[in-house]
């Protein structure tokens, strides 16, 4: 009976690298279409960048957060095998959710780029 939660935690560790390859993919792919050394990493009602960050940082900052928040949440999961199933949800719907704002994120960067005037 030990064995299942553990085998449930390999599952999630292997959707963990699934999501980060697919961010990093995400990332290197629509990073050859960014040419903007500031990218817009918020939007505001109006449909403006609302702030901005170095490429580098808005083209890594999903990446960064899937894998620490992940981590966190497996180890939690480690360290309370009663409460396993609500941290795999948890941490299999970051991991989602993250895939999904990772390529919206970037696709809304392309087409501000496009629509922004060059300076």
């Amino acid at each position: 009976m030990n064995s299942a939660p553990n085998d449930v935690i390999a599952a999630t560790a292997v959707a963990l690298a699934v999501g980060l390859a697919f961010i990093a993919g995400c990332a290197v792919y629509y990073g050859r279409q960014i040419t903007s050394r500031r990218i817009p990493m918020q939007w505001g009602v109006d449909g403006q960048p609302a702030w901005f960050a170095p490429r580098l940082v808005g083209l890594w900052f999903s990446f960064g957060v899937t894998a620490a928040l992940s981590a966190f949440l497996l180890a939690l999961a480690l360290h309370d095998p009663q409460k396993v199933t609500a941290l795999i949800v948890a941490t299999v719907s970051l991991i989602g959710t993250n895939m999904w704002v990772q390529v919206y994120h970037l696709k809304r960067v392309i087409r501000w780029q496009r629509e922004t005037p060059a300076s």
